[in-house]
């Protein structure tokens, strides 16, 4: 019996030991985790403010981006629109030039309007030039605005055209600068923004406070566990050494003590001692989640300081960003103002281009209609005048027949205007039509250039 004894002591006893070893173990990862859990409680306020902070300034630049990319949407379709359209008007104005180049002013118009000029001037410079001077003088500004304006085209402020068309190509090149850097402040923003997704989606954690108290809660509980089952194993190997103890004592006493209990306790310390096992390697697991929580919890603290000094630094240049957003707007409302302006310049140009030549056109056929209607007029003095004179020559007979008849009775003296001759109307032309004679060509171009007109 005491052989027995000597060896269930002996395996209770090793079974305490490892038991305490193994709780011991249990205790000082507990101990660790709370450490853990204690940093965990101090740097998760902090590290749940900076992150709320960083994503504070993610929406700026995310609102800031938006704000960028709706005003290069509006520069785009503004210059894609206005360069379009300034293509077309200057297609316009350009093929309205070309014809005004080609289209010949009638030489007599020329003529005569230098004639005109010409006799103006002598007028107005007569106590200056002498007649010489004067003649040469004329005869050459003749001969010169006969050469140097044989086309519409010649008439027109050529300089002042191509002025308005770089002005206004100037103002659109403009508009496309204003895109262009627009494009680019877009560009860096968006690399910024990659940036900070990036270096966010590298640092997505979840920050759930009470997941370490619940693992601690877990940890406790299997400690509390390991504790109980140790006491059970520190009671075991109490009984055993107590029987072993009065075995030795009693000896010759022939003591007849029932051990069975105690055997069949003992033949259950390695499973006992397995479950204390478990329990540890349980504790170990529930400690390693918390200490990797507090070392991502801290990692990501790093982190985020890092890429706060990052939009720190951002800061600037998100000022200079917004800044130029909305210098861009101010200038690109000024410059839209005045494109639109010089735009309607040109078109309006256009028109008076256009209605310049047709207004040649109708100068044309409203000479033609003045001389037609000169030649009625002509034809009617014509026939007044004829008329007249045969009433002032029926007179004339009238008053010889009377005098034949009666004047030689009558004194002289009696009435002196009885030998007054008839009165003589004429009908007299105030003024002489300065119009040109133009050529029948000149007349069926112009004719012809109406009826397209009518038909367009």
């Amino acid at each position: 019996m005491e052989s027995k004894l000597i060896n269930l002591t002996s395996l209770s006893q090793q079974a305490l030991k490892l038991g305490e070893k193994l709780c011991h173990n249990a205790d000082t990862l507990v101990k660790e985790c709370k450490n853990d859990i204690e940093n965990i409680e101090i740097i998760y306020p902090k590290l749940r403010f900076i992150w709320g902070e960083l994503g504070v300034q993610v929406q700026s630049v995310q609102k800031l981006k938006k704000i960028a990319a709706k005003q290069n949407g509006i520069l785009q379709e503004f210059y894609a629109n206005k360069e379009q359209e300034l293509s077309i008007i200057i297609d316009k104005l350009d093929n309205t030039l070309e014809s005004l180049r080609h289209k010949h002013v009638d030489s007599a118009i020329r003529e005569n309007a230098v004639a005109i000029e010409r006799a103006m001037a002598r007028e107005n410079n007569s106590n200056i030039l002498g007649d010489l001077e004067k003649g040469i003088e004329f005869d050459l500004k003749n001969k010169k605005d006969l050469e140097e304006k044989p086309y519409l085209y010649d008439y027109i402020e050529e300089q002042g055209v191509q002025d308005l068309k770089t002005k206004t190509q100037e103002e659109v090149s403009a508009i496309q600068q204003y895109h262009a850097t627009s494009s680019k402040i877009l560009e860096q923003i968006n690399t910024q923004q990659k940036q900070l997704d990036e270096m966010l989606l590298n640092n997505n954690i979840s920050l759930e406070k009470d997941f370490s108290h619940q693992k601690f809660i877990a940890l406790e509980q299997v400690a509390s566990s390991m504790a109980e089952t140790l006491v059970s194993l520190a009671r075991n190997y109490d009984q055993v050494s107590a029987a072993l103890k009065a075995c030795q004592l009693y000896a010759d006493a022939n003591l007849n003590l029932d051990i069975s209990v105690l055997e069949k306790d003992t033949s259950l310390l390695p499973t006992i001692v397995q479950e204390l096992e478990e329990g540890l390697q349980h504790i170990e697991s529930l400690s390693e989640e918390v200490r990797i929580i507090n070392h991502i919890y801290h990692a990501s603290y790093d982190e985020a300081s890092k890429l706060f000094s990052e939009l720190d630094n951002f800061g600037s240049s998100f000022e200079n960003f917004s800044n130029t957003i909305k210098e861009l707007e101010v200038d690109f409302e000024k410059s839209s103002v005045i494109v639109d302006r010089f735009l309607d310049e040109l078109l309006n140009l256009n028109m008076w281009y256009e209605e310049f030549s047709r207004a040649y056109d109708y100068m044309i056929i409203e000479i033609d209609r003045r001389y037609k209607v000169k030649e009625q007029h002509e034809k009617l003095i014509e026939d007044y005048s004829n008329k007249l004179e045969g009433l002032y020559l029926e007179e004339s007979k009238q008053r010889d027949l009377f005098l034949q008849n009666y004047g030689r009775y009558l004194p002289a003296d009696l009435c002196p205007p009885i030998q007054e001759f008839p009165i003589r109307y004429e009908i007299i032309t105030q003024d002489e039509t300065k119009l040109p004679v133009l050529s029948y060509k000149t007349l069926l171009e112009a004719q012809e250039n109406l009826l397209k007109y009518k038909s367009s």
